[in-house]
C-alpha cells in the first residue's frame, strides 16, 4: 500500500488483528464447542485444527476430549447453551452429520471440519465446512456475521 512516493507499513496479521479488536468490543462472547467423535486419531487432530482456526478470530473454544457417541455430544452441545454457536464434528460423517443437525436443529451453526469423501452427500443437510483450503480470514468474518458480530 502506498501512500504517495513512499509505503505504508502494513503486516500480513493487520486484518486478524481488527477482527479480534472487534469481536473483543462487540461485547458478545462468541464460543465454538469441539463435538468430538468418530475414530479418535483423526477426531484430535481436526478438534485442534478446528480450534485454532476459531480462536484467530477471538472466538472461545469448548475444546472435549472425546464422545463416545454423537448423542453423548449433542447432548454435550446443548447442556452448554449455545445461541448459534459454532460446532464441529469428528470423522464418523457419513451417517452422523445429518444426524446431529437433526438433533441441534437451529439451535447452533454446524461447521465439519474436513473434507470428507461424503461431502456431496452431506452438503444436502449441512452447509458449512472449514479444511486447509478454506479462506481463514473470509470463513471468520462469515461466521462472525452469522452469530450476529
Amino acid at each position: 500500500v502506498s501512500e504517495g512516493n513512499t509505503l505504508a507499513p502494513y503486516r500480513g496479521s493487520m486484518a486478524f488483528e481488527a477482527m479480534r479488536l472487534h469481536v473483543d468490543r462487540s461485547g458478545k462472547a462468541p464460543k465454538a464447542f469441539m463435538l468430538t467423535c468418530g475414530s479418535l486419531a483423526m477426531a484430535r487432530a481436526r478438534a485442534q485444527f478446528s480450534c485454532n482456526f476459531f480462536a484467530c478470530a477471538g472466538i472461545k473454544v469448548i475444546d472435549n476430549t472425546f464422545f463416545k457417541s454423537i448423542e453423548e455430544g449433542v447432548k454435550a452441545a446443548l447442556e452448554s447453551k449455545p445461541d448459534r454457536r459454532s460446532l464441529r464434528i469428528g470423522r464418523r460423517l457419513r451417517r452422523g452429520g445429518s444426524q446431529v443437525k437433526g438433533l441441534l436443529g437451529d439451535k447452533a451453526i454446524l461447521v465439519v471440519a474436513g473434507a470428507p469423501a461424503c461431502m456431496p452427500e452431506l452438503e444436502a443437510s449441512i452447509k458449512n465446512f472449514i479444511n486447509v483450503k478454506s479462506n481463514v480470514l473470509e470463513t471468520l468474518k462469515f461466521y462472525l456475521k452469522e452469530m450476529g458480530i
